[in-house]
């Protein structure tokens, strides 16, 4: 005789309209979530999630964090997200598990979006980003990657990313930017620890890859394009299957910088999206930036 298996409380849930949330409680059927803004509902019904092996994490996000704009108007939030997917759905066809911090274009604290990825027990965490402003003229793509100080598992991530987006991308024949010292690097603030928040909130092997500047004219006429989305998303795709499958190392690597980044962005401006459920006047506002 079989005796059901009665699974344990997700960990996390995609909610009925798509949006991945953290599960802070179970009781029955309902869940007690933390949305995207940091903010507690309940909800009933959604997709539940018991862990993961990657997330990605599109950068930005929403009205009030869009990012960098092109002067041909395309917006980096709406772009990171773009590749992301297309990513997500290369991953998937590999039979490798996907989570992505937004799906859509609402706002997201970094702290929010690292403690999804905790929660999910992922191997990595990679965000997509695309830089500004413009540097000087370059022969090859300006990419840079970040990855957490401390951490030989980040780093490697990191020198995977670069080595497979650089190839990819040095192929375009465009009139590219870079900064002089691109490449793979830690960043620490004047206080010695890592400046920015996706890399030093997650617990969760992270890394920040900046594919080029969207600020100058020809990346962003590239950027647009299908077959630019194609050929970044294959190489993240690539670089997080080496990392997952192979003890490859990455290359790329330079001296870090030392630099003091503005806050991220503020909950009091942070508007959630629709996930079929109604905050309670019952619960706090119980997440601390």
């Amino acid at each position: 005789m079989n005796t059901p298996t009665t699974l344990p409380p997700p960990v996390a849930m995609i909610s009925p309209t798509g949006v991945p949330v953290r599960v802070v409680e179970t009781n029955g059927l309902l869940h007690r979530v933390l949305t995207p803004c940091g903010n507690e509902i309940y909800l009933a019904d959604g997709t539940p999630l018991y862990g993961v092996q990657v997330v990605l994490d599109p950068g930005h996000g929403g009205s009030a964090d869009p990012g960098a704009r092109a002067p041909t108007g395309l917006s980096e939030d709406d772009l990171n997200l773009k590749v992301v997917q297309a990513t997500a759905d290369v991953l998937g066809e590999r039979g490798v598990s996907v989570v992505l911090t937004r799906t859509g274009d609402y706002t997201s604290p970094l702290s929010v979006r690292a403690a999804l990825a905790d929660a999910l027990g992922a191997d990595l965490m990679l965000s997509i980003h695309h830089n500004a402003p413009t540097q000087g003229s370059a022969s090859q793509p300006g990419i840079e990657v970040f990855y957490q100080s401390g951490s030989p598992e980040s780093k490697r991530l990191g020198g995977l990313a670069w080595e497979y987006a650089m190839e990819a991308l040095a192929a375009f024949d465009i009139n590219w930017v870079a900064a002089a010292d691109a490449g793979v690097m830690t960043v620490l603030n004047t206080r010695g620890i890592d400046a920015y928040g996706i890399i030093r909130r997650p617990d969760t092997v992270t890394a920040l890859i900046e594919l080029g500047y969207i600020s100058n004219r020809a990346e962003a006429e590239l950027f647009a394009t299908p077959e630019y989305v194609t050929a970044a998303s294959t190489a993240l795709a690539d670089a997080i299957t080496a990392y997952l499958e192979t003890d490859q190392g990455g290359g790329g690597y330079v001296t870090g910088r030392v630099f003091d980044p503005l806050p991220g962005v503020s909950r009091s401006v942070c508007v959630d999206p629709p996930l079929r459920g109604q905050p309670s006047p019952s619960l706090s506002r119980a997440w601390v930036e």
